[in-house]
């Protein structure tokens, strides 16, 4: 009987994450993910080449929904304090064909960007260091090998690794603040309710079109936040800390972003310069400190990359976790992907992300689908708001240790933007989307089926 209580505890244990980490190390996981530096130095171009100064304006409304966002996945999180992310949350509240299309869209971004992030920082390596005699994809794998090694030990080891590198970040990003204040060029409030963009040269009022145009991509520079669900049975604290946590988290993402993205736009002394530049934010700060800020630039980047790719590894490894154990494909897939190593963490997901990872590397159509995870991102935000309202419905009397408050206005907002940004993409990308929908529910199909006959299986073997 003793020999029988120690192997069911031993099984336990290798299926169970243990809770080791703050609120604290949780937020800095979280904000390795959204990768401020990166967001603001880099996701911000294509918002300022779309949209001119609005992008002051559509950053401000998109905070405003990222807080909406943050309330409804409060509440639902702390109904559901699952390692799986807003995968876990969609799968215990929508229908399955639903909550099949929404996992398909969430874990792809796991899948496609590590290696984007990893090749971005070959490309400043080799700004940094002109006499690199190494090709990209080496110093990407170099890259993307080390993000996996951390990413499968102690989970406290990776939380204090993406914990200080986002110290860094927020070092870099002050340089961008400073910079607005020693050499303040352009008023905010001229930017802000005056915007204005490049034109054939010209800059020109933003019209009400362009204004709209530009919400949908400018809902890629505030993301990651939801990070914080992924490390759900690893922290301290119950449902309602949580849920407190990953709102703190949207919080924060949202200011260390806008601040310094409107400090660099006040520091720029040409406004035609830098619309027409590849990277205008980097533009504002080697104008107002020099050229030598470049070093600094460079550094910054590479770090918030880095951090960025070891960050989606930790979150995305736990959400396969959870997939494995709530039997969601074959038996012995599952049983791979729940299992958990000697540090307790789930490298089998760190693996199933690691090695496809490898192979995007030498993809060709990476770019487009970087774009493509623009419109991968509304579609889950999209079920996130959808299931805020869903709960509430069909499951009115749940416990909710958090409640969000104005229900049903937060996700109500959530599914009306999230909607417009969905079907405001181009076609390549909504045909993208038709097709990888699809592909879940003959997924969900073929797999639901798998599962029923494995179960009837099993009742005749226990006859």
């Amino acid at each position: 009987m003793d020999d029988q209580k120690s192997i069911m505890n031993a099984d336990t244990q290798e299926h169970t994450l243990k809770r080791n980490l703050q609120s604290w190390h949780v937020l800095g996981l979280s904000m390795a993910d959204v990768s401020p530096t990166m967001a603001v130095l880099l996701l911000t171009a294509g918002v300022f080449s779309m949209g001119g100064t609005f992008a002051i304006g559509s950053s401000l409304i998109l905070a405003f929904i990222v807080v909406m966002i943050a309330l409804t996945l409060g509440e639902l999180s702390s109904m559901y304090p699952y390692s799986g992310g807003m995968y876990s949350l969609i799968s215990n509240v929508l229908p399955k064909p639903l909550s099949w299309i929404g996992m398909f869209n969430f874990l792809i971004q796991g899948v496609i960007l590590p290696a984007s992030f990893v090749l971005g920082i070959a490309d400043f390596m080799r700004d940094l260091i002109p006499g690199l005699q190494v090709s990209n994809q080496i110093v990407a794998m170099i890259a993307l090998t080390l993000a996996m090694i951390i990413a499968i030990m102690r989970v406290e080891l990776g939380a204090w690794v993406t914990f200080l590198m986002v110290i860094v970040e927020v070092g870099v990003l002050s340089t961008v603040i400073i910079s607005a204040f020693v050499n303040p060029q352009q008023s905010f409030m001229n930017l802000t309710f005056n915007p204005v963009m490049l034109k054939d040269g010209n800059l020109v009022p933003v019209t009400f079109g362009v204004m709209i145009a530009t919400l949908a991509p400018a809902f890629n520079v505030i993301n990651g936040y939801d990070a914080v669900l992924g490390f759900s049975e690893e922290m301290k604290g119950g449902p309602r800390a949580l849920a407190k946590t990953v709102i703190m988290s949207a919080v924060l993402a949202s200011v260390l972003i806008l601040v310094p993205l409107i400090a660099g736009v006040i520091a720029a002394p040409n406004l035609n310069e830098f619309f027409s530049s590849n990277a205008p934010i980097v533009y504002s700060i080697k104008q107002a400190l020099g050229p030598q800020a470049g070093a600094l630039i460079n550094i910054g980047a590479i770090i918030a990359l880095f951090n960025a790719a070891l960050s989606i590894f930790m979150y995305f490894s736990r959400v396969f976790y959870a997939t494995g154990r709530d039997n969601v494909w074959t038996p012995a897939f599952n049983r791979v992907l729940s299992k958990l190593n000697k540090h307790r963490v789930p490298a089998a997901g760190v693996m199933v992300l690691f090695i496809p990872s490898i192979v995007f590397l030498f993809a060709s159509q990476l770019n487009w689908l970087l774009i493509f995870s623009g419109t991968v991102i509304s579609v889950v935000y999209f079920f996130i708001g959808l299931s805020g309202i869903w709960s509430r419905i069909n499951n009115k009397n749940a416990e909710r240790p958090y409640k969000m408050p104005l229900w049903p206005l937060p996700s109500l907002i959530v599914v009306l933007f999230t909607g417009f940004a969905i079907v405001t993409q181009e076609t390549q990308y909504l045909i993208g989307e038709i097709i990888l929908s699809a592909v879940a529910l003959l997924c969900y199909a073929f797999f639901s089926r798998m599962s029923k006959n494995t179960n009837a299986n099993n009742q005749v073997i226990g006859k």
